[in-house]
């Protein structure tokens, strides 16, 4: 096992990071989802306020699938493909794995999703990410999850009060794409406070 993951033992990857919610079925991202994914990741649609570009052949979805699934082998990013009737519709992630810093514990790891514009608005995203921050807290441990989004995005934004985030501050002119300057919402949830949502105790 990495030293990214300290000495937390972690299940074996990908068979048991399957995760199931009321609709939608949750399994760890693979090369064999690249056909699932492409319809959706070369839609322009998707990515005004992504750190990526729409894709613009199967092998960039290819290249794309397989520098998460190293990252998942290295605990660096654990990737689940959110599947609905069968059907590929997103991907939900917890990035930036952090577990120490020097002689700093963190145990940290940002939250990122996308829903595919043909499923939006039907509460996915919000479904897929209580799922996924449940695992990271119940399952890898984590101490902190942290989730961003763009000020000039309200539908992301209303997905992270649907998950009870705490608001930590606007960072401005964080990021620039296509020419303009955007500023950056930045919330963090710990796992006594999503314990304490659970009714579970924590020393």
């Amino acid at each position: 096992m990495s030293e990214a993951v300290d000495s937390i033992e972690l299940p074996v990857y990908p068979q048991d990071y399957a995760l199931q919610t009321q609709r939608l079925r949750l399994h760890a991202l693979s090369e064999s989802d690249e056909a699932g994914l492409w319809p959706l990741v070369s839609d322009s649609r998707l990515t005004p306020f992504l750190a990526w570009e729409p894709h613009r052949s199967i092998e960039e979805t290819r290249g794309m699938v397989a520098a998460l699934v190293d990252a998942q082998r290295e605990g660096r990013g654990f990737h689940w493909a959110v599947s609905y009737d069968q059907q590929i519709i997103g991907l939900v992630s917890l990035i930036d794995v952090r577990r120490r810093h020097r002689s700093w514990t963190l145990n940290r790891a940002e939250l990122a999703y996308w829903i595919g514009l043909p499923y939006q608005g039907r509460g996915y995203a919000t479904e897929a990410a209580v799922a996924v921050t449940e695992f990271g807290f119940g399952v890898l441990h984590l101490h902190k999850i942290r989730v961003y989004h763009a000020a000039d995005n309200p539908a992301s934004g209303r997905t992270i009060d649907k998950l009870g985030f705490r608001f930590v501050g606007e960072e401005r002119d964080a990021f620039q794409k296509d020419g303009v300057w955007h500023h950056l919402r930045h919330f963090e949830l710990l796992s006594r406070e999503w314990a304490e949502t659970k009714g579970i105790s924590t020393p």
